[in-house]
């Protein structure tokens, strides 16, 4: 099991060189667009991709490889989607209306199958890559996305939305991921569909329980939420319980940026030392048995004494501590925030 800090790289970016000399970075999280990695069907270019792996196999890195899929697929996609005669599901993504095609559509899973067969065929004989994503429920991203609110459960149900076609779509999705990187771990980043199943972790669990029985000890379950405001291990009665029941093969991402975010997202907007929340985030993931963190390159870059904390932490070379060294002047709270308690 892949284990320590991969630095969380902005698709189709490079990594900086001095990520890939910092012995503290064990691993890169490697991104592209499905749009710029398949522009026409069939068609792949695999210069970014190629370059980058490179790159990180000469550092000595391990490589977490994705494929932006649903809200970065090609054009090509969605114009098949809509002359087969598929269904699209139209949402609120902050403030805009959006439309994907349903995850369940059969032309929309047969475009993404072959992409991850072409991928798989590219890349499953190269060692460096020691873990590929898996996705099939990412309305926004790839981290697990089902809109759930009171409208967004009524448009779903207008589609002809069942817990059972999701499944369906998550199982063809996994199975092309495993056959196409059999030397690969596969990751699944999970979370909750609110009430738009039996649990909000329905789908999620099942998933999860029916890859690890057909393909036992290739999953790994991770959430891509990290963040101080997660709920202390084990999460019961939480959509973070399925992760803690997922153990030991698990792993997680930072929400986002630690440094210079003035909105403070991953302390739940409360102002803080940018070090100290990422200092917090860590202990948390550890907590949980992360095996690995992926976290964003602008933290790997300016917060070096925590990116070393957090590669000794994962990897047992030292205990979780609760107080991180301090940054020489603290941020300034900004207007509107309400300042952390001392």
């Amino acid at each position: 099991m892949p284990r320590g800090v991969f630095c969380l790289l902005p698709a189709g970016k490079k990594c900086a060189d001095a990520v890939l000399a910092n012995p503290s970075v064990d691993g890169v999280g490697i991104r592209q667009d499905w749009k710029d990695l398949e522009p026409a069907e069939g068609v792949y270019n695999w210069d970014f991709l190629d370059s980058e792996v490179a790159r990180a196999t000469a550092a000595g890195k391990m490589v977490l490889l994705r494929i932006n899929t649903q809200f970065a697929k090609p054009e090509w996609v969605t114009n098949a989607v809509a002359q087969a005669g598929g269904a699209f599901f139209t949402f609120d993504k902050d403030g805009v209306p959006t439309t994907i095609p349903v995850f369940w559509d059969p032309t929309f899973l047969a475009k993404k199958k072959a992409m991850i067969a072409a991928l798989g065929a590219h890349f499953t004989n190269n060692p460096a890559i020691k873990i590929v994503w898996t996705s099939f429920a990412n309305a926004n991203s790839e981290d697990w996305s089902v809109p759930h609110t009171d409208t967004d459960i009524a448009a779903w149900q207008a589609v002809g939305y069942t817990s059972e076609k999701l499944l369906d779509a998550g199982r063809q999705v996994i199975e092309a991921s495993m056959n196409a990187f059999p030397n690969q771990y596969v990751t699944l980043a999970v979370a909750g569909n609110g009430k738009l199943d039996p649990d909000v972790n329905y789908v999620a669990r099942n998933a999860v329980l029916a890859a690890r029985a057909a393909w036992p000890g290739r999953l790994i379950v991770q959430k891509n939420s990290l963040g101080t405001f997660n709920p202390p291990a084990p999460g019961t009665g939480t959509v973070y319980q399925l992760l803690w029941d997922s153990r030991p093969d698990i792993g997680g991402q930072m929400l986002d940026a630690c440094f210079n975010d003035t909105t403070y997202r991953n302390n739940a907007g409360v102002a803080d030392d940018f070090a100290a929340i990422l200092h917090e985030s860590v202990n948390l993931g550890a907590s949980y048995g992360m095996n690995y963190i992926e976290i964003y390159q602008l933290d790997v870059l300016n917060l070096p004494l925590e990116i070393t904390y957090a590669h000794n932490v994962l990897l047992g070379l030292e205990p979780p501590t609760s107080t991180p060294p301090p940054l020489a002047a603290p941020p300034t709270a900004p207007t509107g925030l309400r300042v952390q308690e001392p």
